[in-house]
């Protein structure tokens, strides 16, 4: 019953219409962007799915992965944090809390629900995301195999060749990795809202916590702190992406991001069960 209540409520809400507009117009400009930099970079002579590393580097599969890149480290984990923010805050503002809890329904059961719907719904937005990325690139630029060069990707330190049938197969591979490393900044905000009455607030916290972390995390000056951000952990799907995949080390990551995920759940629901909700 609360399960259903919270899902028709975020359906009702303009959150996932937000996102997923949000989305496509961030597709839209990644497009651009590609057509721009084949122009730059061959001075105007070749097409766009040429350039001088290979004769069909830049194809649908190049598109998506770029995009999907950005994306999952830049976009999506702010509406996670946007998600997990107006959850327990949200409600607290609007006095929806105060009302649900006045029944006979207790604090964790309200909270794994919470936590399990705002998780299933970043799953969700996740594989929309990758299925636009590559539902554009077949239609904008068309098929090819994936090759991979060292980059700004960070991928591999050398050339490697995916087919295209493969590659596919690791595309829907990065769609549950992606959405699992997409839960720790999810759990974060709720951990951030559990200790706010504001969504403005919980949602404004968590984004910058993210951002600090990340760039923190990027900055070659703190490589002692890397193994203890979950930031440093958040793009291990791009292993997926290689000719040899290393699952020891994707299992690895994912499982540290899990922990993450676990250790800020628990101290949200800590925190939201000890405190007292006001009129």
């Amino acid at each position: 019953m609360i399960v259903r209540l919270e899902a028709l409520r975020l359906l009702r809400s303009r959150r996932p219409l937000v996102a997923a507009g949000s989305l496509a117009l961030f597709l839209a400009l990644m497009l651009v962007g590609f057509y721009t930099y084949a122009q730059s970079e061959t001075r105007g002579d070749a097409e766009f799915r040429y350039t001088f590393e290979n004769s069909s580097y830049f194809n649908g599969l190049t598109f998506a992965l770029y995009a999907f890149y950005f994306g999952s480290l830049l976009i999506l984990p702010i509406f996670a944090a946007t998600e997990g923010g107006a959850q327990l805050a949200g409600d607290t503002a609007s006095g929806v809390l105060k009302l649900v809890l006045a029944r006979p329904v207790s604090r964790v059961r309200l909270f794994f629900a919470k936590a399990t719907l705002a998780a299933v719904f970043i799953s969700l937005l996740v594989g929309l995301f990758l299925a636009l990325a590559l539902g554009l690139g077949l239609v904008a630029v068309g098929w090819g195999d994936l090759d991979l060069y060292p980059g700004v990707l960070q991928m591999t330190d050398h050339h490697q060749h995916l087919p295209q049938s493969t590659a596919m197969v690791r595309f829907l591979l990065a769609w549950p990795a992606a959405s699992i490393a997409l839960f720790t900044p999810l759990a974060l905000a709720f951990l951030v809202s559990a200790f706010s009455r504001s969504p403005v607030n919980a949602v404004g916290t968590a984004v910058a916590l993210y951002l600090v972390l990340y760039v923190v995390a990027e900055i070659h000056f703190f490589r002692e702190l890397r193994p203890w951000l979950f930031t440093s952990h958040l793009a291990y799907w791009r292993g997926l992406f290689r000719e040899e995949v290393d699952w020891i080390a994707i299992g690895r990551d994912a499982a540290k991001c899990l922990g993450f995920t676990a250790l800020f759940l628990g101290l949200a629901l800590r925190r939201f069960r000890k405190r007292e909700e006001t009129s």
